[in-house]
């Protein structure tokens, strides 16, 4: 495995004999980055010299054997002794301590003493941050299928508005489709009308849509990868200048697109998206396993472009009770492109009560 032979190379480069990886209730991300499986009480083993031993519990071992990325699956009864045999000449091991609790970490140096430790989280972000072929391509996945809800929502807004009464009808309908076309939805569903569009997080609510702008963020997790996107429809009829200000964040978003070019440093970009407004979050994230990952994507990052990134791009305009306004899409840098894997439209959509127009941007 490709990513195994990066983590071991580096693993050499930092003299750690060897590295593991532990879920408990605590799901380490890497876990499934590495195995395809998140399961509970398991242990990656990663010698620097020799093959992966996926170690799992005894209800666990026929899915693992059938499923994992990683060949050598061995069941456990005693799993730090056992483990503690395969360890056996190994001085240093390598921990990722962000998903391990203070008392893991106190039990690890009772069972295992004269045991030296090292952190790995470094060595696990770096062979993430560049995705493989087969990684960029179930993100492109997930995206056209996040394309695919919003395209057939924007269809039934328009022919049967009767439907959606509430937030919570909307974020409903997304989170069905994902679960319907994909392995469900990436992070929970954000469904903001009205003045609930100014808060970035906002919780969709059994509340009636409110008229004015209405933030959409979803995602869809299709083979373990995700996907991200916002779009900002309006319910109701938009004067001017809520046409300008939206205006104003899709410039932001496709200025910041625009931009891209390997080599070219993330906190630059960001800094020429806000050309027009601020906004009081990054422009964006890496993507991959998780919704938020390597590269930094933020005024303070010290990452560049490089091929193969997948991050998103989600400038937003907010304004406390009275609206908010977030377009985001999701990018993959290829050799010689940069590939939008999200291509919903970016124009306003306007629902009225039970019609339907589209304003084109002045």
């Amino acid at each position: 495995m490709e990513k195994i032979q990066e983590i071991q190379a580096a693993l050499k480069k930092q003299k750690i004999d060897a590295a593991l990886l532990i879920n408990t209730t605590i799901k380490d991300p890497n876990m499934l980055y590495l195995t395809n499986l998140e399961l509970e009480y398991s242990f990656l083993l990663i010698p620097k010299n020799s093959e992966a031993i996926f170690c799992v519990s005894a209800l666990e071992y026929e899915r693992a054997k059938k499923y994992s990325a990683i060949k050598n699956v061995i069941k456990f009864q005693k799993p730090l002794k056992e483990i503690k045999n395969l360890l056996k000449g190994k001085t240093t091991i390598g921990l990722n301590e962000a998903y391990i609790t203070l008392a893991t970490k106190k039990t690890l140096e009772k069972e295992w003493k004269g045991k030296k430790y090292k952190p790995t989280d470094m060595i696990y972000k770096t062979a993430r941050i560049i995705k493989t072929q087969d990684e960029a391509q179930k993100l492109q996945k997930a995206a056209a299928i996040a394309d695919k809800i919003f395209e057939e929502l924007t269809k039934e807004l328009q022919t049967n508005r009767s439907m959606f009464k509430t937030e919570k009808d909307i974020a409903e309908f997304i989170d069905q489709r994902a679960k319907k076309w994909g392995d469900g939805s990436s992070f929970e569903t954000i469904v903001a009308s009205g003045k609930n569009a100014a808060l970035p997080h906002y919780v969709p609510q059994n509340v009636p849509i409110q008229k004015g702008f209405c933030v959409l963020d979803f995602g869809v997790r299709y083979k373990n990868y995700i996907s991200d996107i916002s779009r900002t429809i309006f319910f109701g009829a938009p004067t001017k200048e809520e046409i300008t200000n939206y205006t104003k964040v899709k410039n932001a978003n496709e200025r910041a697109i625009n931009e891209l070019k390997i080599g070219r440093k993330l906190k630059d970009i960001d800094k020429r998206s806000r050309k027009e407004f601020n906004y009081p979050h990054s422009l964006g994230h890496g993507i991959g396993v998780e919704v938020h990952e390597a590269p930094n994507v933020s005024p303070k990052s010290k990452d560049t472009i490089k091929e193969n990134m997948c991050f998103t791009i989600e400038p937003g305009m907010y304004v406390p009770e009275k609206f908010g306004i977030r377009i985001e899409d999701d990018i993959w840098m290829t050799k010689n492109n940069t590939v939008q894997l999200t291509k919903s439209t970016k124009e306003l959509l306007c629902f009225q009560d039970y019609s339907y127009s589209l304003k084109k941007s002045p």
